[in-house]
């Protein structure tokens, strides 16, 4: 079946069986941030953004994503907040080892474009099904708040989200 999508900026057509796995149809198409992980879409490591909220691609089926805009860690990495993010995880200690960094730096990248100072809550909300192999969640919970606060002062702004 062809299947149109925009995949990083690019429209494709890509051709999958329906009942096939993004994550797989992704790996095929050389695109290797995301990884297989649990297959049950609770790790995190095959996160994508499927029009502009993050998804486990382990558990979408090709025949749900047509017409989609689908992001991976390799697009998001050409966009300034990607910089906010990993300054962020640095100042709360937050070691990425690679497997399952599209989930973390995803999740903070929608979070970080979704509000401009989110509640804790929010956050914690954001990240409950997420099981990170590397880090625990108070600490990736620290290093969203200091990727927010690392985009306030890229921007400019102060406390109130005025310009200085």
């Amino acid at each position: 079946m062809k299947i149109p999508v925009i995949i990083n900026g690019t429209k494709v057509v890509l051709s999958a069986d329906p009942s096939e796995m993004l994550l797989n149809v992704l790996r095929r198409e050389k695109i290797y941030s995301v990884k297989c992980g649990c297959e049950e879409g609770m790790c995190g490591n095959c996160t994508v953004l499927l029009d502009g909220k993050p998804v486990p691609s382990c558990i979408c089926y090709m025949a749900t994503v047509r017409d989609s805009t689908i992001e991976t860690l390799e697009y998001i990495k050409q966009n300034p907040i990607y910089q906010d993010i990993i300054t962020g995880f640095n100042q709360a200690n937050l070691h990425l080892c690679g497997y399952c960094n599209s989930g973390k730096i995803l999740i903070a990248y929608q979070i970080l474009n979704e509000y401009y100072r989110p509640d804790v809550s929010i956050i914690k909300d954001a990240i409950k099904t997420l099981s990170p192999c590397c880090t625990d969640k108070d600490s990736l919970v620290n290093g969203i708040l200091y990727a927010i606060a690392a985009k306030h002062k890229r921007e400019g702004k102060n406390q109130n989200g005025k310009k200085k």
